[in-house]
């Protein structure tokens, strides 16, 4: 894939940065309907891998595209329940479908916990990101274009909130 090397500088540079330093934007998101859902993205712990850019190349990063909020376990609603937190790393292909759902072990404890585990499972199989572009110059002004895969790690809380089943997230 060629792509014309008249891009903003701006931009670029930009990418650059958001890549490089690992800088992110969150976007605030309005829970609809009921049970209310939120999330953010999780700053990925100092362990998880990394693409090393060379120089000269960008990444763009990946957007959440498609979302379906984790429903609170039926079976788990009463009033004055314990709030849980489920702790992810969701794994996406190069075309931003999630492929997998890894849990932070350890994030809580309890056969209840299996179930709010598997509520989010069961919601963020379905969600899709844009795919993740990285753009390696070829040195004629055109750049070769590649998706990659990749991860992100999210947190969930459950909790109960006037008594009616909440699940938001807030950043780590």
């Amino acid at each position: 894939m060629q792509v014309s090397s008249s891009w903003p500088v701006l931009v670029l540079w930009t990418f650059v940065a958001t890549v490089v330093c690992g800088c992110s934007t969150q976007e605030e998101r309005k829970p609809v309907g009921e049970p209310r859902t939120s999330y953010a993205e999780m700053a990925a712990p100092a362990s998880a891998p990394h693409y090393t850019l060379q120089p000269g190349d960008t990444a763009v990063k990946p957007v959440l595209d498609k979302q379906v909020s984790p429903v609170y376990p039926p079976t788990l609603v009463r009033p004055g329940a314990a709030p849980v937190t489920v702790v992810v790393q969701l794994v996406m292909d190069e075309n931003g479908r999630v492929r997998a759902v890894h849990p932070q072990p350890g994030t809580a404890d309890g056969p209840a916990h299996a179930l709010f585990e598997a509520a989010v499972e069961q919601a963020v199989m379905q969600w899709t990101f844009t795919p993740m572009w990285v753009r390696h110059p070829r040195g004629d002004g055109t750049y070769e274009v590649t998706q990659k895969p990749f991860s992100l790690w999210y947190v969930f809380d459950f909790k109960m909130a006037g008594g009616k089943p909440v699940v938001e997230s807030g950043r780590r």
